[in-house]
């Protein structure tokens, strides 16, 4: 009994010898964490920022890659046939209805090839805004230069100003879209 109590106390003398010296050399190194931590932090703020431009670049690369015509260069499918599948993979995405898509001779003015198209779509307002964002993200340059907006059904002596026109109503889009191809000079 005598051995029993005198090694436990061996123990708990090991124990409070053991925490009073990790106290005294953890306080001397938590200037030394909190320094490491806020250089964790600021690293992975830097990391953040680098992968945010390496994502911005690559779109940079894209939108060349693909707005470009270089020497040589070889698409696997015309210009049109990405643009219509670009068209209807958006319309399709957001519930519309393609009502048209009709393009128009290119034009060539100097460097730069244009693309027209005249397209008809039906949606809602909030749809509308959705597609218009979604050509402004392409990988092509797409830029909308015309649209007419009217209520489905509406006669064409009506003002659409003359109805209170919620988001929920069913609206004809008509837009005239440009896409454009550059040539290496």
């Amino acid at each position: 009994m005598k051995i029993d109590a005198l090694l436990l106390g061996f123990v708990v003398l090991v124990l409070f010898g053991f925490i009073a010296v990790d106290r005294l050399m953890v306080a001397g190194f938590e200037p030394e964490f909190k320094k490491l931590e806020i250089q964790r932090m600021v690293t992975s703020n830097k990391l953040a920022s680098a992968k945010i431009v390496y994502e911005n670049l690559n779109h940079v690369r894209d939108l060349v890659q693909k707005n470009m015509i270089f020497l040589g260069q070889k698409d696997s499918a015309s210009h049109e046939t990405i643009f219509f599948d670009f068209v209807t993979t958006c319309v399709n995405d957001l519930k519309m209805k393609l009502i048209s898509c009709r393009p128009v001779i290119p034009t060539t003015s100097g460097n730069i090839t244009t693309y027209g198209y005249d397209i008809e779509v039906e949606g809602d307002f909030f749809s509308l805004g959705e597609l218009c964002s979604k050509f402004e993200n392409s990988r092509r340059i797409i830029a909308l230069s015309t649209f007419e907006v009217s209520l489905v059904g509406q006669n064409s002596s009506e003002s659409a100003a003359t109805h209170v026109i919620s988001e929920s109503k069913t609206i004809t889009i008509r837009m005239h879209l440009n896409t454009y191809r550059i040539q290496k000079g």
